[in-house]
Formats: C-alpha cells, structure tokens, sequence
C-alpha cells in the first residue's frame, strides 16, 4: 500500500482533533457548554413544537404527533440536564 502525503497529513490532522477533544470534553468548560447548548435547545424544541400545534390545524397523525414527539423529546433534554446542572451544586 503506498501512502501519499495527503494521506498522511489527513491521518495526522484526524488524530490531532481526536487529541484535542478528548482533552477538551476533560474540562469544566466543556460540561457548562453542554448543559447551556442543551437547556437553549430543550426550549426551543419545546417553543417551536408547541407554536406550531396551537397555530396549524392539521391532522393529528403524523404531523402533529411529529411535534408532539419533539416536545416530548425536547422536555427530556431539558430535564437531564437541568438535573445534572444542579447535581453539579
């Protein structure tokens, strides 16, 4: 198999952003950054979602179980990592 420069450099590139998050997801920023990314996204799939069913008067099924399923799941997120932010306390 002959290796070529550029695949090289991929490879190493590959490993030093493998090197660099592992050390990154290490650190106290990394989980704060998570628990906020996450709380913005729980309440904008929970505000999106509920929008959307109190404004359009479609079929239940799928449609509105599509958004019902993305409150569902957008409560979840919130939830962990409300739970988890206060665990941190």
């Amino acid at each position: 198999m002959k290796l070529s420069s550029e695949k090289i450099l991929l490879n190493a590139l590959i490993l030093a952003s493998v090197a660099a998050i592992v050390l990154l997801f290490g650190t106290r920023f990394a989980e704060n950054t998570i628990d906020y990314t996450s709380f913005a996204v729980g309440i904008f799939l929970i505000a999106e979602a509920g929008y959307k069913i109190m404004t359009r008067s479609e079929s239940f099924f799928p449609t509105q179980l599509f958004r019902l399923a993305r409150v569902i799941f957008g409560t979840g997120i919130f939830t962990i990592h409300l739970l988890q932010f206060l665990d941190k306390f």
